[in-house]
């Protein structure tokens, strides 16, 4: 009995009602520790300490003396009744759903209010009719919500509480004419609809849906995919400086990308430029984000003269509404080339979306999913349950809406082996500078070595092919290996050290294109985006909504090895609000993440596994059923390293199983083979090994594979020297 007070007691506070005659917290509702909607006993009970107390004692008392009468009270409790007689006046309100939402929502009101269903109804404007007097509550979303007439209609209405952040289905005009409370669920939403924002992003620029079904329909047999572009460093402007709007700001800081925005009034404290119109920002920014609220100034704010303004090269996100775009002259915009691309989470008429987007590969379609995660769709059903009950408790309500009206020539005889085809601009500048030969181009290498060995002083290899121990024996003039990627293990380092010969690699240049990508797959692999862009393309979204998926924000991420992309990951991830933890071969006292000293429990401790590390014996198969296993059925496994650290037919077992959530492959044991089981699971994002693959990365990694060389040719330091 003691128990249930006490939590009685602590579950009142919690929601901010107090004890008795305690005050309200001021505090604001997103520091709160909101719990879910507690039966109506627990937040009805408000009683004084005192009679509490005897409550208690009498009830104690009387359990252990039964035989005894229970102790008459000198005067009446009431306290005792409160719940008692709000309990049934408050299953006696009715409240109206207009649409079916959330059933966790429905099931919750279900067991607190009489709730109606509009849309069980046939004939609704007679079902309006027969309840109109009894309606004392709408619960709408962003679809629907309620608009003049429905509210006239309603003669009793005193609340609407939005199932949204956005309010825009909502008169608020005639609600502030009618005295009608209006409540909303902001902050619950804005990391998910931050962390969707990016997602589009990185997969409109990095093309990861495209990728996924590059991967699927068996085409990487035929040949890489093409070169996409990068998202690190890009200009990122944001129209409407809100929660949302610096969530995404915040995240996008972390990808180094300078921020800009538009609102209606300058923000005097934050640091980023503002432009005082969206044509400005547009015409100053790679990428521009819409997360405004939608209201009669910002529908069609972004209209041809601002898509124009951003450009062939930029990219649009949309997921503040359908209608703050127009939608025709963005059609118009991408299939003239216009505009460089687009991802939309949000359409004008929803579900109906252009079917001219449907064969572009340079635009991403979500079917309005911003917030559409498990644990936030829950959270936004407890806020809209707790505004209902401090409404009709007369206490303050938890999130209120204002209603207010609305180089030498020596170097052209140096012979330059390639091992295999790379990056167009990297030969036409290796052709420019030496005698370059290309080995794919050979079809006897027996013929090829006879006649050039001699002649051959340095080669360029990458991932696929390097310098192993048979092809540097074969080349006795060779002095140096550059290699077109970081990862060296297709190249002999034993081989190199003991004949002397120098090796390089290109690092740094595609940390971030790396890091970006496995920022990417998280989001693809958590939120669905490639299952979505499926679903919206194929017509199904006319048919009902898409399910719920999974958030990233705060989901703990451990990272296997913790180097350049390792820390670069962390970095990003740590803007998502996810804590960071890692496995190396040794503590990095530099850093404040918390280190594990083996694999097995790093995974047991982490949501998200991500895997960094350089290639070794060592890291052969170092994601093994064992790590699988301690990552679970609920964990994500995200691989940016080399296919060969994983296990793949037990990733493969485990995926089949469920016995591991999800994972995110850019590499895989034998590329460009992929494992055919894995084509037909949705909780998988499959790229074919485009990780740095972009234009600036590729062509930034190509410089410095020159300069190397040159540097090395002219007797000047190397500017990554390996061996």
């Amino acid at each position: 009995m003691f128990t249930f007070h006490w939590f009685t007691s602590l579950a009142a506070k919690s929601y901010t009602y107090g004890l008795g005659s305690c005050k309200p917290s001021r505090q604001s509702h997103k520091n709160r520790i909101l719990l879910p909607p507690l039966p109506l006993t627990l937040l009805a009970l408000q009683v004084r300490w005192g009679e509490w107390h005897n409550h208690h004692y009498h009830n104690h008392h009387y359990h252990h003396h039964h035989h005894q009468e229970a102790p008459q009270d000198p005067k009446p409790n009431n306290s005792r009744s409160i719940f008692f007689n709000f309990r049934s006046e408050m299953e006696s309100i009715s409240v109206l759903m207009p649409i079916q939402m959330n059933k966790y929502l429905e099931q919750e009101l279900e067991k607190r209010f009489n709730l109606l269903k509009l849309w069980n109804s046939p004939h609704k404007t007679h079902f309006l009719k027969e309840h109109s007097n009894s309606i004392r509550a709408i619960v709408g979303n962003a679809s629907a919500g309620a608009d003049a007439e429905l509210i006239e209609s309603l003669p009793n209405l005193e609340i609407v509480a939005s199932f949204s952040v956005g309010i825009d289905k909502v008169d608020l005009n005639k609600c502030r004419e009618k005295g009608i409370r209006v409540t909303n669920t902001p902050d619950v939403l804005t990391d998910d609809v931050a962390d969707l924002a990016i997602g589009l992003i990185l997969a409109v620029l990095r093309r990861l849906c495209e990728s996924d079904r590059y991967v699927r329909s068996g085409k990487w047999k035929k040949g890489d995919y093409k070169l996409t572009t990068k998202f690190t460093g890009k200009t990122v402007g944001i129209i409407g400086m809100g929660r949302i709007g610096k969530g995404v700001a915040k995240r996008a800081e972390a990808f180094s990308c300078p921020i800009s925005y538009y609102s209606r009034s300058e923000k005097p404290d934050l640091k980023y430029k503002y432009y005082p119109s969206v044509v400005e920002l547009a015409s100053n920014c790679d990428i521009l984000v819409v997360a405004c609220p939608l209201t009669q100034e910002t529908r069609h704010i972004v209209n041809r003269e601002v898509m124009n303004a951003l450009g062939p090269k930029g990219v649009l996100i949309n997921i503040g509404r359908g209608p703050h775009v127009d939608e025709p002259e963005l059609v118009s915009a991408l299939v003239e080339g216009r505009l460089g691309g687009a991802g939309l989470d949000v359409y004008e008429n929803e579900p109906e979306v252009p079917e001219e987007l449907f064969g572009l590969e340079n635009v991403v379609l979500l079917p309005h999913v911003g917030s559409g995660t498990v644990e936030t769709r829950k959270a936004m059903a407890d806020l809209v349950i707790n505004n209902l009950e401090a409404h009709f408790l007369k206490k303050p309500l938890l999130t209120p809406v204002v209603l207010l009206w609305v180089f030498t020539s020596d170097m052209d005889n140096i012979g330059l082996l390639m091992t295999c085809s790379m990056f167009a601009y990297l030969e036409e500048e290796l052709q420019k500078r030496f005698k370059l030969f290309k080995l794919w181009h050979y079809p006897s290498t027996h013929d090829f070595f006879k006649h050039n060995a001699n002649s051959i002083r340095a080669v360029v290899g990458n991932t696929k092919i390097g310098a192993d121990a048979e092809l540097i024996d074969s080349l006795p003039k060779l002095e140096i290996v550059a290699s077109y990627s970081v990862g060296l293990d297709k190249i002999d380092l034993r081989k190199c050290e003991e004949k002397g010969i120098r090796v390089t690699n290109t690092p740094d240049v595609l940390t971030d294109d790396v890091a970006d990508i496995a920022i990417g797959l998280m989001l693809a692999v958590l939120r669905k985006i490639c299952v979505c862009d499926g679903f919206v393309r194929s017509g199904s979204w006319k048919s009902g909504d898409f399910g719920l998926t999974s958030k990233l924000s705060r989901k703990s991420v451990g990272i296997v090895g913790l180097g350049r992309i390792g820390t670069a990951i962390a970095k990003r991830a740590q803007a998502f609000g996810c804590p960071i933890s890692y496995y190396s071969r040794t503590h990095k006292p530099h850093t404040n993440y918390k280190y594990y000293t083996n694999i097995i429990d790093l995974a047991a401790n982490s949501e998200i596994l991500v895997i960094s590390c350089a290639l070794t014996e060592q890291t052969h198969h170092i994601v093994n059923r064992g790590v699988i296993d301690a990552l679970g059925p609920k964990g994500i496994l995200i691989n940016i390293g080399r296919g060969l650290h994983v296990d793949e037919p037990e990733l493969v077992s485990a995926l089949m199983e469920g016995r591991l959530g999800g994972a995110g492959f850019d590499v895989f044991e034998k590329e460009p083979e992929v494992p055919e089981q894995l084509f037909e699971l949705d909780n998988v994002v499959l790229l074919p090994h485009v990780g740095s693959d972009t234009v600036e990365t590729s062509k930034a990694m190509a410089d410095l594979v020159i300069q190397n060389l040159e540097a090395f040719f002219l007797g000047k330091p190397l500017l990554t020297p390996v061996v």
